[in-house]
């Protein structure tokens, strides 16, 4: 049987059965509740079904949420409240930005591409970066890295668990402001995309001139990996807001905003707990006076973690 036979054979039983999962999500089911385990089974055989004959991505992630949700609602309490939330975090999150991947490839050429950028024009006009990040700015970074034991006199005047909270403050807020300021056509996160890209190749691309990148660097490397990558997603995931009314396919424009608003939850939840690790690792390991060499090798294997989650976390033999 084609995928399009397939679909259409048993688009109506997903329908009704995707209704019965949101009525029994909000406790107030209208329909009999032994409908509910024998429609479970024929969804999941119709994923296996989908993954055996190497059906689309489109039939097979749309099918997999289905079952999850089914899972939950039948299993739930052998496993536990937590149990969805962890499954995502060891796939789902991979899976829901693979799945976007235009979108990801666009939020990262906008922030990427202004960062290496402006390092690149700083090399050659220094003096810019005093019209883009201002004497004072210029001042405190110079200040910060002038030396290690600079960087831990400032963690000195306060604790290792107050600069935890302050940067999950502070790092969460920009990812929110990102993703929220997508919902407008994507332009409020575009526009967040570049210019954190501009600010940060600017301060990286000043510390290289000045002689500063051998305290810079090390203290980056480690939090970078997780804080930079959720920055991106949390641009991907406004994106992703903003053009689901451009483009709404067969729904409505509120309906089309309305479901990638509930979509994109995973992704919210997602990067905002990369944050809260990219806080943990620059309250506690980034200041740390740890040789470079050891933060360098931290550094890139962190960065090897994220590369290798987003790449293959969550796959099936079918993928």
């Amino acid at each position: 049987m084609s995928q399009a036979s397939f679909v259409r054979k048993n688009e109506k039983l997903w329908r009704d059965y995707e209704a019965l999962l949101d009525e029994f999500e909000k406790d107030y089911p209208s329909v009999p509740a032994e409908r509910f385990p024998a429609m479970y089974r024929t969804l999941c055989q119709h994923l296996s079904i989908a993954r055996h004959r190497g059906y689309s991505a489109a039939v097979v992630d749309r099918l997999n949420p289905l079952v999850e949700r089914g899972h939950a609602l039948l299993y739930g309490s052998r496993t536990g409240r937590w149990q969805p939330i962890l499954e995502y975090i060891r796939g789902g999150f991979a899976r829901d930005v693979r799945k976007d991947w235009p979108l990801l490839l666009l939020a990262t050429f906008i922030f990427a591409g202004p960062f290496l950028g402006m390092m690149a024009w700083l090399e050659l006009q220094p003096e810019w970066a005093y019209h883009v990040l201002g004497d004072d700015m210029i001042s405190q970074m110079e200040a910060m890295y002038a030396s290690s034991d600079a960087i831990q006199d400032e963690r000195e005047a306060d604790s290792n668990f107050m600069m935890f909270g302050f940067y999950i403050y502070n790092n969460v807020g920009i990812a929110l402001r990102t993703f929220g300021s997508g919902a407008v056509a994507g332009l409020g996160a575009l526009f967040a995309l570049f210019y954190n890209g501009v600010i940060l190749g600017a301060v990286s691309g000043h510390l290289n001139n000045v002689g500063l990148s051998h305290n810079f660097w090390p203290f980056v490397i480690g939090h970078g990996s997780f804080e930079l990558t959720a920055i991106v997603l949390a641009g991907m995931a406004g994106l992703k807001l903003g053009f689901a009314p451009i483009w709404p396919g067969r729904k409505s424009r509120l309906q089309a905003l309305k479901d990638t608003a509930r979509d994109s939850l995973g992704l919210v939840t997602g990067f905002f707990l990369m944050l809260v690790i990219a806080a943990f690792i620059e309250g506690f390991w980034s200041a740390q006076p740890t040789s470079d060499d050891v933060k360098y090798i931290v550094g890139a294997g962190l960065w090897a973690v994220v590369f290798l989650y987003f790449g293959f976390a969550g796959r099936t033999a079918n993928d």
